[in-house]
C-alpha cells in the first residue's frame, strides 16, 4: 500500500471520519528490448501509447474517493467481464444462509485502498472485534489462490467467502463459495451503496431533521459523482477499444507467423512420407526374399527330421519289445525267488525245486540281467538258510529264557516262604511278650487296695515288660518293611498243602499285637493314676491321725480347749485366746471336744482364724502405702506439669519455624532467594526434630519410670499432655513435606530461570553475531582463543557484547547461567559452546533445499518434517515471491543450500530448535566420543564394571554437542544431559546400519 489522501468531499464527510488510504496506481513494467516482431522498438512503446489517454484521464479519476485502476489491468476483454458493483465507495453485502459466516459478512463496506491492482474495502463495523476485509489475491501463489477474499486481514490465512474470478477488476455481485471450499451460494449478494450520510437523509424520519445546507450538499455530492462515473464510462470504452485493437493486430500476426510455419511443416512431413514409403518398400522386398530362403530351409531340414524320427520310433519298439520280454522274466524269476526267501524249513526243498525249474525255463529270456538275477537266486537260498537257523536260534534261546525265568520264580516263592516263616515266628514272641504285659496289667486293676510302694512296684513291672513287647514289635515291623518286597513273591498254591502265611496275615497279627500291648499300657496308665491318688490320701489321712493322737494328751479320743489351744500354737505358730477357742469348739463339738472324724475341719477353722489375723496386718499396711501412693502422685503431678512448660517451649519453637517459612507459601520468590531461606528453615527443622524427639524421649522415660500401681493413673493424667505432643508430628510432616515441596520447586524455578537466561544469552550471541557480521567461528574467536571458555572470558564477553535494546543480566546471573552451563566444571569446551552458538531449527513442513537463495534455483534434495537444520547466514526477503529465507546446513547428510522460513501467507515451515531428542530405543550413555576408546577402557578397569548408564525408551536429553558421525564405527552420536539425572555424557542417536535410536522432538 501506498500513502493516504484526504476525502474528495470534506464538507460532506466532515474531518471527524479521518482520512482514506489512496493505491497509486502501479507502474507496468516492461523490457527494453523484445523479440516479438509484433513490436519493433519493444513494449515501451506500446505502454507509451496505451499512458496517454489514461494521463488525459486522471485529473477526472482523482475525484474519486475510491481508487484508480492500474495500467495494463484494464485490457481485459470486455466480453468476458462477470457482472461487477463497478467503482463505487461503498458497497452492501447482503444474504448468505451460512449461520456463521452471514452474521460476520452481513453489512456495509467502503472503500479502503487496493491490493494487487484492485480496490479493497473494510466493513465499516468490527465483528468480534476483528475487521472484516474484502480484497483481491492475484495467481503468484498459484492459480488456487487468485481470486476475491473475505477474511480479517488482507492476505490472511483466515477467510470466510470466496470468489474465484481473475478478471473482474471490482467484487463480483455473485457467484461467492460460502465457506471458500464451499458450493456457491446464490443468495450472497453484493451491490453499490449509497454514502453514510445520504442513507441518513434517505432513512424514515430524517427528513423532518435534516437542514437545507444539508440537502446542497448531497446535491453537489450527486452532481460530482455522476461526472466522475461519465468519465469513467468514456476512459473505460475507450480503454476497451484499444484493447480490442491491439488484441487484433496481435491475432492477425500471429495466425500470419501460424499459417507460414505450418505450410513449412506441412511440406517437411510430406517429404519424410515419401522416404519412409521408399524405405519400407525396400525392406519389404528384402524382408519376402529372406522368408522364401528360409522357408526352402525349413522344407529340407524337416524331411530330414521325419526320416530320422521314423528310424528312431522303429528301433525304440523294437527295444520296448526287448525290455518287455526281459522284464517279464525277471518279474517271474523273482517273484518265486521272494517265495524261497520267505520259506519255511519244511518247505524250502519243495520250493528250490520249482525256483531251479522255472530258471531254466526263463533265464535265457532275462538278457542282460541273467547274471545278475541268478546270483539273486543264490542269494535267496542262501538268506532263507541263514533265516531258519536264526529263527531256530531264538526259539532255543526263548525256552532257555523261560526256564531260567521258571528257576528264578521258583528261587523267589521259597525265600519267600522262609522269611514269612521267619516273621510268623518273631511275631509269635511278640504276642508271647504282648501277653506278659496284659498280665503285668491286671495286677493295677482299680478295685484292689494298695499301698503306694506296691502301686510303683507294680507300675515299673509293667513298663518293664511293655518296653520288651514294644522292641520285639519293632523287630517284626522293621523286618516286614525291609523284606517286604521279597515276601510279596509268595504265591500260594490252591492245588498245593501249605501252612506258610501270608504277608497280610503277618501284618494283621503285628497291628492286633501293637493294638493290644497300647491298650493295656493306656489302661495301666490311668489305673495307676487312680491306685497312686487313692494310697496317697490315705497316707495323709493316717498322718493326720497320727497328729490328732500326738495332741490328744488325755487320750479319750477327743480334743477338748487346751488341746486344741497346744495345737494351733505348735502346728500354725498361732495363739488361740479362750473366747476363740471356746467358739471353735462350740461350732464343731458343742463344747465338749474335737473328734478324729472333725480333725480336718478343725484344721479349717484355724486356718480361718489365722487369715483374719493376717489381714488385719495386711490392711495397716495397705493404709499405710496409700498414704505413700498419694504422696507419688502429688510429686507426678509436679513433673506433669514441668513437662507441660517444656512443651511448650516446643510449640513456641514450631510456630517460629512456620513463621519463618511463610514465604514459601504466601511470596513468589526466587530461587536465589529460596536457597538460603530453605537452608536456615532446613537447619531449623533439624534442631526442631530433635527438640521433639528429646520432649517425647523425656516424656517417655517420666512413664517409663513411674511405679506400677500408679502408672494407670499416670497414663490418665498425661492424655492431655500426649494429644498436644501427638500434634506435633502431623505438623513436623507438613513442614517437611513443604521444605521437600519447596525444594523441588525452588529446583524447578532455578531450571526456569536458567533457561530464561539461557534464552536472553543466545539473544544477546545473535544480536552480537548480527550487529558484527560474525561467523560462528569468528564469535567463537571473540569469545576465548583457546579450546575452553573460562568463567573470566564468559563474563567478558557477555558485559561488552552488543545488546540493542534488550537489558544486560547481572554479573551474578552471567556467573549462575556459566556453572549451569559447565555443568559445574570451571569452564566451558569449544564443542559446547559452539553448540550454543550456533543457531538450529526444526522443518514443520516438508520444503526444498536449493542451491542458491531464489526459490525457482536448483534444488538440491527435499527435507523432510523433523529434520534438523544448522544456519548458517542471515535471515533475508526475496522480493520476487514475498517469502524469508535462509542459508543452512543439514545435520542428516551436511547438505549445504537455501530454504524457506516462512510463505507470503505466513505459514511457517522452520521453527526455532533448542535440543530435546526422546529415546526410542534403548542404549547407553558413556563418558567418551568413541565407544571403544582408550580411557574408556581404562575407567572401566579400574571401576571393575561398567561405566555406562541405560536410556530407557521415553527418556529427555538436551543437547550439549550436536549429532557428528564416528569415523572408526560409523555411529551418530551426541553428546546430551539427562533431565531425569542430570548425567552427562555421549549417546549414539543412529546407528551404522541405520537403526533410529533417539529422534527429534
Amino acid at each position: 500500500m501506498s500513502g493516504y489522501y484526504q476525502p474528495a468531499f470534506p464538507q460532506l464527510y466532515g474531518q471527524s471520519q479521518g482520512s482514506y488510504p489512496q493505491s497509486q496506481a502501479p507502474q507496468q513494467s516492461y523490457p527494453a528490448r523484445s523479440a516479438d516482431p509484433r513490436y519493433p522498438q519493444g513494449y515501451a512503446a506500446a505502454a507509451q501509447t496505451q499512458a496517454a489517454p489514461q494521463a488525459a484521464q486522471a485529473p477526472a479519476a482523482q475525484a474519486y474517493a475510491g481508487y484508480q485502476p492500474a495500467q495494463g489491468q484494464a485490457q481485459a476483454q470486455p466480453a468476458a467481464r462477470e457482472e461487477v458493483v463497478g467503482n463505487v465507495a461503498h458497497i452492501s453485502v447482503t444474504g448468505c444462509t451460512h449461520s456463521t459466516v452471514g452474521g460476520i459478512v452481513r453489512g456495509s463496506f467502503t472503500a479502503s485502498g487496493q491490493n494487487h491492482g484492485r480496490p479493497t474495502y473494510k466493513k465499516d463495523t468490527q465483528v468480534n472485534g476483528l475487521d472484516v476485509q474484502l480484497y483481491y489475491w492475484d495467481d503468484r501463489d498459484g492459480a488456487s489462490f487468485c481470486g476475491w477474499w473475505f477474511g480479517p486481514k488482507v492476505g490472511g490465512d483466515q477467510v470466510w467467502a470466496y470468489h474465484p474470478s481473475s478478471t473482474a477488476m471490482t467484487p463480483p455481485k455473485g457467484g461467492w463459495k460460502v465457506p471458500y471450499d464451499g458450493p456457491v451460494d446464490h443468495s450472497f449478494a453484493i451491490s453499490a451503496a449509497q454514502p453514510p450520510a445520504a442513507q441518513a437523509a434517505t432513512a424514515p424520519g430524517a427528513a423532518a431533521g435534516a437542514t437545507a445546507a444539508t440537502a446542497a450538499q448531497y446535491a453537489v455530492y450527486q452532481q460530482q459523482l455522476q461526472q466522475y462515473q461519465q468519465q469513467q464510462q468514456a476512459y473505460q470504452q475507450q480503454q476497451d477499444q484499444q484493447t480490442q485493437m491491439q488484441q487484433q493486430m496481435i491475432a492477425q500476426q500471429q495466425k500470419a507467423l501460424q499459417m507460414a510455419e505450418m505450410q513449412k511443416k506441412q511440406e517437411e512431413m510430406k517429404r519424410r512420407q515419401e522416404e519412409m514409403r521408399r524405405q519400407q518398400e525396400e525392406a519389404r522386398q528384402r524382408q519376402q526374399e529372406e522368408v522364401k530362403r528360409k522357408a526352402a530351409e525349413h522344407r529340407v531340414k524337416m524331411e530330414e527330421m521325419n526320416r530320422q524320427k521314423m528310424e528312431q520310433e522303429k528301433r525304440m519298439a523294437e527295444e520296448r519289445k526287448k525290455q518287455y520280454e526281459e522284464q517279464r522274466a525277471t518279474i517271474r524269476i523273482r517273484t518265486c525267488m521272494q517265495k524261497v526267501r520267505m520259506s519255511k524249513e519244511e518247505d524250502l526243498a519243495t520250493n528250490q525245486q520249482e525256483l531251479a525249474e522255472l530258471m531254466q525255463v526263463e533265464l535265457p529270456n532275462c538278457g542282460s540281467n541273467a547274471v545278475k538275477v541268478q546270483e539273486e537266486c543264490a542269494q535267496a537260498v542262501e538268506q532263507a538258510l541263514k533265516r531258519i537257523e536264526a529263527q531256530k536260534e531264538v526259539k532255543r534261546r526263548e525256552e532257555e529264557r523261560k526256564e531260567e525265568a521258571l528257576r528264578k520264580q521258583r528261587e523267589l516263592q521259597e525265600k519267600a516262604a522262609a522269611l514269612l516263616k521267619e516273621c510268623s515266628s518273631k511275631v509269635a514272641a511278640a504276642e508271647e511278650l504282648v501277653e506278659a504285659v496284659v498280665a503285668a496289667a491286671a495286677h493295677l486293676a482299680p478295685e484292689k487296695e494298695l499301698k503306694l510302694e506296691a502301686v510303683q512296684k507294680a507300675a515299673s513291672a509293667l513298663e518293664a515288660k511293655a518296653e520288651a513287647a514294644t522292641a520285639a514289635l519293632a523287630e517284626c515291623g522293621q523286618f516286614s518293611k525291609e523284606k517286604s518286597g521279597e515276601m510279596r513273591m509268595h504265591v500260594k498254591p490252591k492245588d498245593a498243602e501249605d501252612d506258610t502265611p501270608t504277608l497280610a496275615q503277618v501284618l494283621q497279627r503285628i497291628n492286633e499285637a501293637q493294638k493290644k500291648k497300647d491298650t493295656a499300657v493306656r489302661e495301666a496308665g490311668v489305673n495307676k493314676d487312680k491306685l497312686t491318688r487313692k494310697a496317697e490320701a490315705k497316707k495323709k489321712l493316717d498322718a493326720q491321725l497320727l497328729k490328732f493322737k500326738k495332741y490328744d494328751a488325755n487320750k479319750d479320743e477327743l480334743l477338748d480347749k487346751k488341746e486344741v489351744i497346744a495345737y494351733a500354737k505348735k502346728e500354725f505358730s498361732l495363739t488361740l485366746n479362750d473366747a476363740r477357742a471356746s467358739k471353735i469348739l462350740s461350732a464343731l463339738a458343742d463344747g465338749k471336744g474335737v473328734k478324729k472324724d472333725d480333725f480336718q475341719r478343725l484344721k479349717v477353722q484355724i486356718g480361718i482364724v489365722r487369715e483374719a489375723q493376717k489381714d488385719l496386718a495386711r490392711r495397716k499396711l495397705r493404709e499405710e502405702h496409700d498414704k505413700e501412693i498419694e504422696k507419688t502422685k502429688e510429686g507426678l503431678k509436679e513433673k506433669v506439669v514441668e513437662a507441660d512448660e517444656k512443651y511448650s517451649q516446643v510449640e513456641g519453637k514450631v510456630k517460629e519455624v512456620e513463621e519463618a517459612g511463610k514465604p514459601l507459601i504466601t511470596e513468589k520468590m526466587k530461587s536465589t532467594e529460596m536457597q538460603p531461606l530453605l537452608e536456615q528453615l532446613e537447619e531449623k527443622a533439624q534442631e526442631l526434630k530433635a527438640a521433639i524427639a528429646g520432649f517425647k524421649a523425656e516424656l517417655q522415660e517420666l512413664k517409663s519410670s513411674v511405679d506400677q500401681e500408679v502408672s494407670l493413673w499416670f497414663q490418665g493424667h498425661c492424655k492431655p499432655l500426649d494429644s498436644k505432643t501427638a500434634a506435633l508430628e502431623p505438623r513436623m510432616q507438613r513442614w517437611t513435606t513443604l521444605l521437600t515441596r519447596s525444594r523441588a520447586e525452588m529446583k524447578n524455578r532455578a531450571t526456569a530461570e536458567l533457561n530464561v537466561l539461557e534464552t536472553q544469552m543466545v539473544a544477546m550471541i545473535r544480536q552480537h553475531q548480527k550487529a558484527k557480521g560474525l561467523s560462528a567461528d569468528d564469535l567463537y574467536a571473540a569469545m576465548s582463543t583457546s579450546e575452553e571458555v573460562s568463567k573470566k572470558d564468559f563474563l567478558k564477553f557477555f558485559q561488552s557484547c552488543e545488546v540493542g535494546e534488550a537489558e544486560r543480566p547481572p554479573a551474578e546471573e552471567l556467573t549462575r547461567l556459566f556453572t549451569f552451563l559447565a555443568g559445574g566444571d570451571s569452564s566451558l569446551p569449544k564443542e559446547r559452546m559452539m553448540g550454543i552458538i550456533r543457531s538450529y531449527k526444526k522443518v514443520l513442513k516438508d520444503t526444498i533445499l536449493t542451491k542458491e537463495r531464489g526459490v525457482n534455483s536448483g534444488a538440491v534434495r527435499k527435507l523432510a518434517v523433523g529434520e534438523i537444520l544448522e544456519i548458517t547466514g542471515q535471515e533475508s526477503a526475496d522480493e520476487e515471491v514475498d517469502v524469508v529465507r535462509v542459508q543452512c546446513r543439514t545435520l542428516k547428510d551436511d547438505e549445504e543450500g537455501w530454504v524457506t522460513v516462512s510463505g507470503n501467507h505466513g505459514t511457517p515451515f522452520l521453527a526455532e530448535y533448542k535440543g530435546v531428542y526422546k529415546v526410542v530405543k534403548e542404549t547407553i550413555i558413556t563418558p567418551y566420543f568413541e565407544l571403544d576408546s582408550a580411557e574408556q577402557r581404562e575407567a572401566t578397569k579400574q571401576l571393575k564394571e561398567p561405566v555406562d548408564r541405560k536410556l530407557r525408551p521415553g527418556e529427555l536429553v538436551d543437547v550439549w554437542v550436536w549429532p557428528k558421525k564416528e569415523e572408526k564405527s560409523g555411529l551418530v552420536r551426541l553428546k546430551c544431559k539427562c533431565r531425569s539425572d542430570g548425567t552427562v555424557g555421549w549417546v549414539t542417536a543412529v546407528g551404522n546400519a541405520g537403526t533410529v535410536f533417539l529422534e527429534v522432538v
